[in-house]
């Protein structure tokens, strides 16, 4: 026997934590948090999570584990970067839903060398290492060198299996069996049934138009709609019925927001190819124009180019479905670099490779049609969006229309409203622009078809980010809001973003196991506590000027038969590409080299925050004071315990998403959680209506 072969000749070039645990070669075991119907269906551990970023010189050693719910790394040693200032009741620091995963790259154990691998791919006898590129820019790089033989393939096995599903009933959400209780708030709309419709209509009172339920009988002519439709009150069931024939997906003009005056906005796929499709548009017009009390014509505004005539001479055409996949995956390469020397390179050419995706043109083009449907509305002009199957680039300029126009769309409930409004009940393909198999086709895969994925979803919460920088204080929510907001669409515990239209949802909840509800992304209190929650309201929209941000009464601005309808107050957002920037809290918030203190809008954020809590305990002393009193107090110092504007403590720059909570964190949760009602302190907030 050749003794040269026993000789122990590994050496490590990876500098990675031990554990104080560990002896005689063993590695202590570790678990992770699993929630009711969670199962691990692969486990792999002395595994090494290397630092993003990182020239494989660094990294943490722990257990990798794959459930049917997500992807985790459980750290043997805990570290004060394991705890992030937004907490998580599902997630630990270390974990990624399934459905967020969206890339999988085999490596040779560290981040240099890679090859992707596909869902229907073969897979290496040996993986040394894999790299997971998540929807959310997040990376995360594993090496199996040091883990037990056969480990890394397990794992590869596991998790190419279940985060990319070739059915739809093999989500999490029809295993997750925990017991829901809603604690949605009573004024968030969920335009789930005739009523809400109902309620909307009323709320916006449009009289002369209708609701219609033919759409949930046998005559239904817009499968991929809810059952509620509205209408002109002149248009037949029948009359709807025969004209969505002309129309893509039976997607004929529909209301979806409207003045008292008499301006509507309305929803509609384009025409097909046919000889009477022109015909059939202009009588549904017509009868458009009579809804209107001084019979204007309606805009048409063809977002992606009318099939008709000749558009090549309009800026304003937004780009077909892959175009804008595409565009989003060059913002993804320039937001995931692997290496650190790859992420200098890209630094020193970062504002070409921007400009080369187009991605902030798309975004400037949403917001400049938005501008161009809230103009007419404004003047009393009705608008018709026509665009495609009607649910895609429709749906982001109808909702950034009335985000301009109205402020109850701007609160956090209005704004949730308007989401289930225009994504949910009027049908956007989640599964299909996510990529996930469609119910009821349990042979479609991911892969087949690639055509059909495109981040419209995220296109629109950027817009929304654009409008929220442009106008800080005439908002509720704050980008924080919005980022979470994304990083839920690919949580696959909740049901909002899981279907392309109703009918799946409505199909999915007969068919669920224990007949248990699903859970709605709305009800924040499943996954945060309430500092958390704080987060998401904007002090400055506290602070504002009450008459600034609440919706006038309608009934005092219609107008007369003998007068001009009076123009609505708008937003008037900068529409050019060089007043769009990028949104770094979403896109760049893992990038570790960025994330420094000190840096960034959050510290206004943050002083803004400070100068809520003293404007707050000073009324809470002034109304505490008597007349006699308050006359002697005033003239001294001001309220005891009151923490100055510059007092601020000062945040990283991807607060409240950096990985370390640091010492900023108590004092931060304690003026969080004073502004979580921030409707409340309209009233309150200003010195002035404090008593004499």
């Amino acid at each position: 026997m050749n003794e040269k072969k026993l000789v122990q000749n590994f050496k490590s070039y990876i500098n990675v934590s031990s554990s104080k645990e560990e002896k005689n070669g063993t590695i202590q075991e570790v678990k992770p948090k699993l929630l009711t119907g969670e199962l691990v269906t692969g486990v792999a551990h002395n595994v090494v999570m290397l630092t993003p970023l990182s020239e494989r010189d660094h990294g943490r050693l722990g257990s990798v584990f794959v459930t049917n719910y997500k992807l985790s790394f459980v750290p043997l040693e805990r570290s004060q970067q394991d705890e992030c200032s937004q907490r998580n009741h599902l997630l630990g620091p270390h974990d990624v839903p399934l459905l967020a995963v969206g890339a999988v790259w085999l490596t040779d154990g560290g981040p240099v060398r890679r090859r992707r691998l596909m869902p229907c791919g073969d897979m290496p006898g040996k993986v040394k290492g894999l790299q997971i590129i998540c929807k959310n820019m997040k990376v995360i790089t594993f090496s199996f060198t040091t883990a037990p033989m056969h480990s890394g393939r397990k794992i590869a096995l596991s998790l190419m299996h279940h985060a990319f599903p070739k059915r739809h009933h093999l989500l999490f959400a029809f295993e997750y069996h925990e017991p829901y209780y809603p604690t949605l708030p009573s004024e968030l709309n969920m335009f789930q049934r005739p009523g809400d419709w109902k309620r909307e209509l009323e709320r916006c009172e449009c009289p002369h138009w209708r609701i219609t339920c033919i759409n949930g009988t046998s005559d239904a002519f817009m499968l991929t709609a809810g059952e509620t439709l509205i209408v002109p009150n002149s248009v037949l069931d029948y009359n709807l019925v025969e004209s969505a024939r002309h129309f893509r997906s039976g997607r004929v003009p529909v209301w979806v927001w409207g003045r008292p005056e008499g301006a509507a906005l309305l929803r509609s796929g384009e025409l097909l190819p046919t000889e009477q499709a022109p015909t059939a548009e202009s009588v549904l017009l017509e009868q458009i124009r009579r809804s209107h009390p001084k019979l204007t014509p309606p805009q048409v505004l063809y977002l992606c180019g009318n099939s008709f005539t000749t558009t090549g001479s309009n800026a304003n055409i937004l780009p077909p479905l892959s175009s804008l996949q595409a565009s989003f995956k060059k913002l993804m390469d320039l937001c995931t670099p692997t290496k650190l020397s790859g992420f200098w390179v890209q630094d020193a050419q970062y504002h070409s490779v921007l400009e080369s995706s187009k991605w902030l043109r798309h975004v400037a083009t949403c917001l400049a049609l938005a501008d161009e449907a809230a103009h007419h509305l404004a003047r009393n002009v009705t608008v018709v969006l026509q665009e495609g199957e009607g649910v895609d680039y429709s749906a982001v300029v109808s909702s950034l229309t009335q985000l301009l126009l109205e402020p109850h769309w701007r609160t956090l409930v209005g704004f949730q409203s308007l989401v289930q409004k225009e994504w949910l009940a009027l049908g956007h393909p989640f599964c299909d622009r996510y990529g996930l198999p469609s119910p009821g086709n349990p042979k479609e895969t991911r892969e087949q078809s690639p055509g059909q994925v495109a981040p419209v979803f995220l296109l629109f919460l950027d817009c929304t980010w654009q409008l929220t920088r442009q106008f800080p204080a005439s908002f509720q929510f704050t980008e924080t809001y919005l980022t979470t907001l994304w990083d839920c669409t690919h949580n696959q515990i909740f049901d909002t973003f899981l279907f392309n239209c109703s009918r799946d949802r409505e199909l999915a909840y007969t068919n669920k196991k224990n007949q248990q509800s699903f859970v709605p992304v709305w009800d924040w209190g499943e996954q945060f506590s309430e500092q958390d929650k704080a987060l998401f309201y904007n002090p400055l929209y506290a602070m504002s000027a009450k008459p600034s941000n609440v919706t006038p009464n309608r009934s005092s601005i219609i107008s007369s038969p003998n007068k001009q309808a009076v123009e609505l107050p708008r937003l008037e957002p900068c529409t050019s590409v060089a007043g769009t920037e990028l949104w770094s809290q979403c896109y760049e918030r893992w990038l570790l080299p960025l994330d420094v203190p000190h840096a960034g809008d959050v510290q206004y954020h943050v002083f803004h925050y400070a100068v809520l809590k003293e404007i707050q305990q000073l009324n809470e002393k002034l109304n505490s004071l008597s007349i006699f009193s308050n006359r002697q107090s005033l003239g001294g110092s001001s309220a005891s315990g009151a923490e100055g504007p510059g007092d601020r403590t000062a945040v990283s720059r991807f607060y409240p998403f950096s990985r370390s909570r640091g010492p900023a964190a108590p004092a931060l949760d304690a003026m969080q959680l004073s502004a979580i009602d921030a409707a409340s302190l309209l009233d309150s907030l200003s010195l002035l209506n404090a008593p004499d």
